[in-house]
């Protein structure tokens, strides 16, 4: 298990000043991440090493954001003012993982500004 990434979430009208914003205090830019179309939201990345990285994220206006667990959730956390929403850690195999909680996982993609389909479980 390594941590994936760690999210960040605002609202739309300040998605681009926030990037800006931490990128500069970090002395680092970030790359358009592109659009989870399943679940209305879209993100800007800023890597790290080993393939961690800080993913800044909002909601679309499109009703998957209103739907999906994952965009109420980026909604909730941009409605009160925005911050740190979580962390995402990677397993080589989601099976066991899955049979330790008892429920299955979400599958998940986001499609990248050069068309690549990125997909996830």
């Amino acid at each position: 298990m390594r941590l994936d990434h760690v999210s960040y979430a605002v609202a739309r009208d300040s998605f681009v000043s926030t990037v800006q914003r931490i990128g500069s205090a970090l002395g680092a830019g970030f790359v358009d991440g592109g659009v989870h179309p399943r679940f209305g939201t879209r993100n800007f990345l800023l890597p790290l090493s080993g393939g961690t990285y800080v993913e800044v994220v909002t909601t679309l206006d499109h009703p998957a954001a209103d739907r999906a667990p994952f965009g109420q959730a980026v909604a909730r956390r941009a409605a009160e003012g925005g911050g740190w929403l979580g962390w995402v850690v990677s397993v080589d195999d989601i099976a066991p993982v899955e049979t330790r909680l008892g429920r299955t996982s979400t599958d998940g993609h986001r499609v990248r500004p050069d068309g690549f389909d990125l997909r996830w479980k």
